[in-house]
């Protein structure tokens, strides 16, 4: 028996960036009263930073770097923060005192450079 495979139309670039409505609805009780919040919002998507140029006839080794870091004030994804972007939000710590988020940046040298990195480090 032959596998039934769907056709799909291939998609089309997007000259504009795609914008996107978001909607909820946040219920509190407090005692015996409900207090009902409607919260709206639009998000849209960014444009990927390019990334470094590849020299002709040779190929490149290209590495993504993440790190932890603990903010004091909350971070929105795609936020740069001294040349490192917002991929992922934890949220805030348990005392909601530091805003929990990974960061990640793309650097030429890939395993060379990380070997580099840890042997530096090895001899602090």
């Amino acid at each position: 028996m032959r596998k039934k495979v769907l056709p799909f139309p291939r998609r089309k670039a997007a000259s504009a960036p795609l914008v996107m409505q978001g909607r909820s609805r946040v219920i509190i009780h407090v005692g015996a009263q409900r207090y009902a919040m409607d919260i709206t919002c639009e998000a849209a998507a960014l444009p990927p930073e390019p990334t470094p140029a590849a020299t002709p006839g040779r190929v490149e080794h290209l590495q993504v770097q993440t790190r932890f870091l603990r903010l004091y004030q909350p971070a929105v994804i795609g936020d740069r923060i001294n040349g490192w972007r917002v991929c992922w939000i934890g949220g805030w710590d348990k005392g909601k005192v530091l805003f929990v988020v990974m960061v990640e940046r793309v650097v030429r040298g890939g395993a060379s450079a990380a070997l580099e990195h840890r042997r530096t480090g090895e001899s602090d």
